[in-house]
């Protein structure tokens, strides 16, 4: 009896510590391309999926929820799933052309901030990954992890933006890059990838809108894009939830076609591309909405000595919790990012697993191993 009662607990505390992986690709079941921005989860552990589709999702919890806003979710387990492929299912129809008469839901959406979105100062925990390619191969490549302090989220007419509207403690960061001996090119800094997280608002009557609902209706995407008349050119959509008249996400692309550069040191180089999403979601406590995560992308064409170069930058933005820690700033929020400077810590980066490192990126790694090009290369537990 008592050697029957040992192996029982003997496998009780190896089932307890033991570890459930599933590692895979999210791809949408239509297009069978990566969606990006997944999340996977329980009440436990959290991560999501990298611009390749691509997660790792680590928890002695055996229950995984896989859902994005717009598919439909999936609720099963470790064991049930066995599976390195998912495909998520869209939840939206096309409707037809939508006139946006007195009753404007976007205008709606904008009435309804105070109350779906906090306008006070809060913290949050966030991760934020940069990305600088040249002639499409990449030359930067930047982790950051920290915590940041909001004065408000959204700004108003009213209510305007304050001038130091953030605060921004870094707690981890790795980097690794390329020097470029003639150009160098400047990385966004906090204020403005902040920023433009929270820039929602267009004016509606320079668009034209066709609009694409959900099942039961709960959601609607509103895609706009500019009248053939107007001067306009950008085009995106809202998501908004037509209970709350909340906006969900929203996406902007500028659609850039004048070809006048600037001037600086003999270099002209002007913006090819410019384009931005941000994706909320409810804080069930409190009931309000808070900025989940945002993603810039931009390209920038360069002519030096007659010679064209084309650099493509990305910022993916996650925020992980809020937080009612102090936020002890250590860094200028107008600093090139890619000049920051703060030490690795190796134990952080191993266990951390909200983007994955895409193949692109890993190949790059690995390449600058063993460059003499090296540029504070981290991803071999090297302190910068």
């Amino acid at each position: 009896m008592r050697k029957t009662l040992l192996i029982l607990i003997i496998l009780f505390i190896n089932k307890s510590f033991t570890q459930n992986r599933l590692n895979g690709v999210i791809l949408d079941s239509e297009t069978r391309k990566p969606i990006e921005y997944v999340d996977i989860y329980n009440s436990a552990n959290f991560t999501s999926a990298n611009s390749e589709g691509e997660f790792l999702f680590v928890s002695k919890k055996d229950s995984v929820k896989i859902r994005l806003l717009g598919y439909k979710p999936i609720y099963s387990t470790f064991e049930k799933i066995k599976k390195d492929t998912i495909f998520l299912e869209s939840k939206f129809e096309m409707l037809d052309e939508i006139i946006l008469g007195n009753s404007n839901p976007i205008k709606n959406a904008y009435k309804e901030l105070h109350n779906n979105y906090l306008f006070t100062p809060y913290s949050e925990s966030f991760f934020l990954r940069c990305l600088l390619k040249k002639d499409g191969v990449i030359i930067r490549l930047q982790d950051l992890n920290g915590l940041v302090k909001r004065e408000t989220l959204f700004s108003t007419s009213k209510r305007p933006r304050p001038k130091k509207n953030y605060e921004i403690e870094i707690l981890n960061m790795r980097k690794a890059g390329i020097k470029e001996k003639d150009i160098y090119v400047s990385m966004y800094n906090f204020k403005q990838i902040l920023d433009f997280g929270v820039s929602i608002g267009i004016n509606t009557k320079l668009y034209d809108f066709e609009g694409a609902k959900s099942e039961n209706n709960e959601y609607i995407k509103y895609h706009f894009s500019p009248k053939s008349e107007e001067k306009s050119k950008m085009e995106g959509y809202y998501l908004i939830n037509n209970k709350d008249k909340a906006i969900l996400e929203f996406k902007l692309k500028n659609i850039i076609t004048e070809k006048i550069f600037q001037k600086k040191r003999g270099i002209k180089y002007r913006t090819t591309s410019f384009e931005y999403s941000a994706y909320f979601k409810k804080n069930i406590e409190e009931n309000i909405y808070f900025l989940d995560k945002a993603k810039i992308i931009a390209q920038l064409e360069v002519i030096s000595e007659e010679k064209k170069t084309i650099y493509d930058i990305e910022y993916s933005w996650i925020t992980l919790s809020k937080t009612k820690k102090e936020v002890d700033k250590n860094i200028s929020v107008k600093k090139d990012i890619f000049k920051i400077k703060k030490s690795f810590n190796p134990e952080f980066w191993n266990k951390q697993e909200y983007l994955l490192l895409t193949n692109e990126m890993l190949k790059f790694l690995k390449k600058l191993e063993n460059s003499k090009k090296e540029f504070k290369t981290v991803t071999n537990i090297k302190k910068e």
